[in-house]
C-alpha cells in the first residue's frame, strides 16, 4: 500500500506536469509594439484591435485571464488583427497615426489613444477595432466572455461590418459558419 506523502507526492508532480504541458501548447496573443505602429498602418494589410486597461482593474485582469487566454482566440487574433495594448493611466509617448501622449479628463489623467479612440467614455476594459487605415470601425467598454469576443472578432475579420448592422448580425451568429469558418479559411493559405 502507498503512503498518502507518495501519493500526493506523485499527484503533486503530475499536475505540474499536466499545467507546463498545457502552458506549452497555449497560443497567447503577441502584443505587438507601439514602434511598428507606423509601419502596419502603412502595409494597410490587417485590421487593427486595441486593448485598453488599467493596472488596478479587476474586470481587465478577467478579461486576460480567460477571454485573452483562450487559445483559439488568441489564434484568432494573431492571424486576423495586429493587437495593441494601452494602460490607460500611462503617459508614454505612443505614435501611431500621429503622436499620443497623456491628456487630463477631469481630475484624472488618461492617455490621449485612450480618451481618443473611447470618446472620453473610460471604462475598462475597452477593446477598440480600427480599419487597415487605423480609422475607428468600433468600441467594447465592458467586458466580454469567450463567446461574446467570438462574436465581434468575427463580425469585423469577416468583414461584416461592412454591410450588416451589428444587430442583425449578433441574431443570426453562426459560430460555424462565421468564427470557424474564418480560422479555416487562414489556415489554408
Amino acid at each position: 500500500m502507498m503512503s498518502c506523502n507518495l501519493f500526493y507526492k506523485i499527484l503533486f508532480y503530475v499536475l505540474l506536469l499536466f499545467g507546463t504541458a498545457t502552458a506549452w501548447s497555449q497560443n497567447k496573443i503577441k502584443w505587438s509594439s507601439w514602434d511598428t505602429a507606423p509601419d502596419k498602418i502603412e502595409e494597410g494589410n490587417k485590421k487593427f484591435l486595441i486593448y485598453f486597461y488599467y493596472d488596478g482593474c479587476r474586470w481587465c485582469r478577467f478579461m486576460e485571464d480567460n477571454t485573452f487566454s483562450a487559445d483559439h482566440i488568441a489564434r484568432f487574433v494573431n492571424l486576423n488583427f495586429h493587437p495593441y495594448k494601452v494602460n490607460a493611466l500611462s503617459r508614454e509617448t505612443i505614435v501611431a497615426d500621429k503622436s499620443y501622449t497623456s491628456v487630463r479628463v477631469g481630475k484624472y489623467e488618461f492617455h490621449e489613444l485612450a480618451t481618443e479612440m473611447l470618446a472620453g467614455n473610460m471604462s475598462f476594459p475597452s477593446v477598440v477595432f480600427l480599419d487597415e487605415q487605423f480609422h475607428k470601425l468600433g468600441s467594447y467598454d465592458s467586458y466580454m466572455d469567450i463567446s461574446s469576443f467570438e462574436m465581434i472578432l468575427s463580425y469585423y475579420a469577416g468583414d461584416h461590418h461592412k454591410r450588416t448592422m451589428w444587430k442583425r448580425f449578433a441574431n443570426n451568429y453562426c459560430r460555424d459558419s462565421h468564427f470557424n469558418a474564418l480560422v479555416n479559411d487562414k489556415n489554408k493559405h
